[in-house]
């Protein structure tokens, strides 16, 4: 009976050893099997980490590219406006049959100059004729505002020749089709402009006088680029 029971046992342990062998091997091909998948996980984290940095690249560059043709359709939709008031200037100048004969005091400009303080202003006189001859005669320019001492409903005029340095004045003009005239202007420290009136005189016509609202300043390029 005690050989029976030490067989049993050792039959027993025998079985147990070879169950937990196997599970040993079970549990090891598993470990690697679980290990080949981690690599083959950290190896996908990678290209992929790799294609998002890629397609991040390709969304800057995009995104630069889209903005630089924005810009560039920008301009040349302004270029292309400008185009078309010039075309459409140039036609009315050479094709004079529905408009006013004679001197004409076509555009005023003015261009802030931060860096001195003062006024370029562009003065464009056109003539509107069938027939083209040469004309002269001279232009006054006064700026018409108030000061901030002066009473209400006061104003003030101040002739060019206040406002800026010139050698000759009135300004002399003589052209067949167009002519601009140019010059720079200092206004006072205390002075709100609310108009320009600007005084043509043809020889032989009646004076042409055409009242300009204080326009929307432009700024130069330097004060654009700053």
């Amino acid at each position: 009976m005690l050989i029976v029971t030490i067989v049993i046992g050792v039959g027993c342990l025998f079985l147990g050893y070879i169950f937990g062998t196997n599970q040993i091997i079970t549990y090891r091909g598993d470990a690697v099997q679980l290990s080949n998948q981690l690599e083959t996980a950290r190896k996908r984290v990678v290209e992929l980490d790799a294609q998002l940095i890629d397609a991040q690249l390709n969304l800057t560059v995009l995104r630069e590219a889209s903005n630089s043709l924005r810009e560039d359709l920008t301009e040349e939709l302004s270029k292309s406006a400008r185009l078309e008031e010039e075309v459409t200037f140039f036609k009315g100048l050479m094709s004079p049959s529905s408009l006013t004969k004679g001197l004409q005091v076509a555009e005023l400009e003015l261009v802030a100059l931060p860096e001195s303080g003062e006024y370029n202003f562009q003065l464009l006189l056109t003539q509107v004729a069938l027939r083209r001859s040469f004309i002269a005669g001279d232009v006054r320019l006064d700026v018409i505002g108030r000061y901030a001492d002066e009473a209400e409903g006061g104003e003030a005029v101040l002739s060019l020749t206040e406002l800026a340095a010139l050698e000759a004045y009135p300004m002399k003009f003589r052209f067949r089709y167009f002519q601009d005239l140019t010059g720079n202007l200092a206004l006072p420290d205390n002075f709100t402009p609310a108009r320009i009136l600007v005084t043509a005189n043809q020889a032989g016509e009646e004076p042409l006088q055409v009242s300009f609202p204080w326009p929307q300043v432009e700024r130069s390029e330097v004060e654009k680029d700053v």
